[in-house]
């Protein structure tokens, strides 16, 4: 039998007028190095995995995490990947500096941006979610045309989905799925890993960041100028020790990408103006309808971690909220596990990696 090789391989492609950084990792039947080879081609498999991530919206931070989620479940699978539009690097992904000369107005007693039609799918939920069913409609019509071009596998169906999302990618799953009750038929499972979808942190974190989202005309300018200040001063060697030592990143890939793409200021506002949304329109409470909904039609099994007080994102107390709703029959077909030792950013600590991989391969291998 011939040999199958997991590749990674990255994509630039404009996606309702943003060209957005994607990958797509597939099992390849073949032992050689080059995709293009006739000798190695793409498995076709039976279940593709979509993945969301949270904001800052970089998928190349993820890579090694999804890779080793893919490697290990074996043929059968693939998964493909997103950032989120005018997150990355290069004036075409964040944005033209006229591109982001916006005005502002008042709208019913509250200052909001008037946006030109490209930045508004950057810089507003709404437009984020609809840049990512975009994006799940491509890789749905690429799949089509891999189908209708296999001679093996002409009249399969397409496969099955399961989305796996990381904070704030939780909530632009959920309403992805709400959207579109065709996708959200074609989904055999969703896995949340430390959703970002109430906004409901300690007192003193909540007001402070509250007054930050609620000032944004002021402090998004002044957040991204005294980032690019620092970066444009301090040299990178010194940086990158203090994003190791004191802000913890722990991973040197993960901070090569923050060195390469967070110091920019126009990254930074697109960012913060999404970012500072959140905090404004994220409800407080859970979205018992969504659950119940979106339960109907498929298992959601949600990762937690940190102890009582350490995730003011995702914390425990949204878990022990989702179980009680649950044992109320309020909400169903929910698995919700916490792990102590991980931290909303586990993504830049290697040590932290291999947890949430066993997790995503126990929830889909073994679906409660």
């Amino acid at each position: 039998m011939p040999a199958q090789k997991v590749r990674v391989v990255s994509h630039r492609k404009t996606i309702n007028g943003w060209p957005t950084n994607s990958i797509s990792i597939d099992f390849y039947k073949g032992g050689a190095d080059n995709i293009a080879e006739s000798s190695s081609y793409k498995c076709k498999p039976n279940i593709i995995l979509l993945f969301i991530p949270g904001n800052p919206g970089l998928i190349e931070w993820y890579t090694d995490t999804l890779f080793k989620i893919v490697e290990q479940l074996g043929v059968g699978y693939a998964l493909r990947g997103i950032s989120y539009a005018g997150h990355g690097a290069g004036d075409d992904v964040i944005g033209s500096a006229d591109e982001h000369k916006q005005s502002f107005v008042s709208v019913s007693g509250h200052q909001d941006a008037v946006l030109s039609a490209k930045m508004s799918i950057s810089w507003t939920m709404e437009g984020q979610i609809k840049h990512k069913l975009t994006w799940v409609d491509e890789v749905i019509e690429e799949w089509k045309a891999e189908f209708k071009s296999s001679s093996c596998q002409s009249t399969e169906e397409l496969p099955r989905l399961i989305f796996i999302s990381h904070s704030f990618g939780a909530y632009l799953v959920q309403h992805m799925l709400l959207r579109r009750p065709a996708l959200l038929q074609q989904t055999q499972q969703i896995i949340h890993l430390m959703p970002f979808i109430r906004f409901d942190p300690p007192p003193l974190q909540k007001r402070v960041l509250s007054k930050l989202a609620h000032s944004y005309e002021y402090t998004i300018p002044l957040l991204s100028n005294s980032v690019w200040a620092l970066s444009s001063t301090v040299p990178r060697k010194l940086i990158n020790i203090f994003l190791n030592k004191v802000v913890g990143l722990e991973c040197d890939k993960g901070r090569n990408i923050t060195l390469d793409v967070c110091t920019h200021p126009r990254m930074i506002r697109n960012h913060l103006h999404l970012g500072f949304q959140e905090i404004r329109e994220v409800p407080e409470l859970p979205n018992d309808v969504a659950f119940r909904l979106i339960g109907k039609a498929c298992p959601t099994s949600i990762l937690f971690c940190g102890g009582p007080r350490q995730d003011q994102w995702a914390p425990f107390s949204h878990m022990q909220k989702l179980i009680e709703l649950q044992k109320k029959a309020i909400i169903h077909n929910i698995q919700c596990v916490h792990i102590e030792e991980l931290t909303h950013d586990f993504v830049v600590h290697p040590k932290m990696i291999d947890p949430v991989v066993g997790f995503c391969l126990d929830q889909i291998k073994h679906p409660k």
